[in-house]
C-alpha cells in the first residue's frame, strides 16, 4: 500500500465544474479524501448536500462557502464543518486559485451519488436533513494545548462539537518533538502536513513527508511520527471513526523484522506453439 501520498495536480481531473480540478488520494471506507483546486472565477456544484459529513481545510487562497442560508468568506488556515443532510456550495472570487484539502466521512457507498443537488436547503428531504448549522473554525495560537512534550493541538471537530464520524485535530510538532511509541489503533488515522516536515516510521517504511501531502495510516498498522527537522511542523491528524470512549487511542506495540524472508512461487508463462493449419 502506498501509504504517502502528495498533492499533484498533474494526477488531477476535470470535474466538469468552472475552473474545478480534483485528485483523489484515497477512498478507504472510513473517508474519501480529495485535493481540490478551484482557479478564480471557479466554482463547485451548486447547491447540494451529501448523506455523509464533510469537510475542508483550506491550504492556499479565499473561499466562498454556503452554509445553509450563511455565506461565509474564508482564508487559509480556516477549518470547514459541513454535517450530513446540510445544503451547501462553494466557490471562488479571488484574488487568485485557492487549493482545499476535502473529507467526506464515511466514504459513500461505491455507485450511491455522492451530492444530491437542491434547489434551497428547505428541499433537503426530511429523512436526510440535519439541524445542524456547520461551522468554520480558526486555528487560534491561545487555544493549543500541550499533549505531550513539543506537541500543541487544537481540536478543530469530533463527536462533541457536532461531527459523529471522526475527529479532526490540529497538531503543531516542535523540533525534536515526537509522539507516541510504535503503537496502532482500532481506527484508520490520517495526517495531512501543512508546514515543515514529519518524520513517519509506518509499518518497516520510513517516509519524510513534506508539505501538502497525506499520510495513510490503516487500522492496525503499527506506525510513529516526530520531527527531526530544525523548524515547527504543523498538520492535520484526522481520526475516523473516533475513538470509542473509554477505550485507549494508542496501543503500543513492539514491532521489527525477525529476519526471515519469503519469497513466494514465481510464475513462468511458456508460450504454446500452435501449428500451422
Amino acid at each position: 500500500m502506498q501509504y504517502v501520498r502528495s498533492f499533484d495536480q498533474s494526477k488531477s481531473v476535470d470535474t466538469g465544474f468552472p475552473g474545478y480540478r480534483a485528485q483523489f488520494l484515497s477512498a478507504m471506507e472510513s473517508a474519501l479524501m480529495i485535493a481540490s483546486h478551484i482557479e478564480e472565477g471557479g466554482c463547485g456544484p451548486g447547491l447540494h448536500y451529501h448523506r455523509s459529513d464533510q469537510l475542508y481545510y483550506l491550504l492556499e487562497g479565499t473561499m466562498n462557502v454556503q452554509l445553509g442560508h450563511e455565506v461565509h468568506h474564508i482564508e487559509a488556515g480556516t477549518f470547514v464543518f459541513i454535517p450530513a443532510g446540510l445544503a451547501h456550495r462553494n466557490w471562488n472570487d479571488g484574488p487568485g486559485a485557492e487549493t482545499h484539502f476535502e473529507m467526506i466521512i464515511p466514504a459513500p457507498t461505491p455507485m450511491a451519488p455522492i451530492a444530491l443537488m437542491v434547489d434551497s436547503p428547505e428541499e433537503v428531504p426530511a429523512t436526510d436533513r440535519t439541524d445542524h448549522t456547520g461551522y468554520t473554525r480558526r486555528i487560534i495560537a491561545n487555544d493549543l494545548v500541550t499533549a505531550m512534550p513539543g506537541l500543541r493541538i487544537q481540536a478543530l471537530t469530533g463527536p462533541g462539537m457536532g461531527c459523529p464520524n471522526a475527529v479532526v485535530n490540529y497538531m503543531e510538532l516542535e523540533p525534536g518533538g515526537a509522539g507516541p511509541d510504535t503503537h496502532i489503533h482500532r481506527f484508520d488515522q490520517y495526517y495531512l502536513v501543512l508546514e515543515g516536515e514529519l518524520t513517519v516510521e509506518v509499518a518497516l517504511q520510513t517516509h519524510v513527508v513534506p508539505p501538502h501531502t497525506l499520510v495513510l495510516l490503516p487500522a492496525g498498522v503499527p506506525h510513529r511520527q516526530y520531527n527531526a527537522g530544525t523548524t515547527t511542523e504543523r498538520h492535520l491528524a484526522v481520526l475516523a471513526p473516533p475513538p470509542e470512549p473509554g477505550k485507549p487511542w494508542d496501543q503500543g506495540v513492539d514491532f521489527k523484522a525477525n529476519g526471515d524472508d519469503i519469497t513466494g512461487p514465481q510464475s513462468v508463462f511458456h508460450p504454446t506453439t500452435v501449428a500451422a493449419q
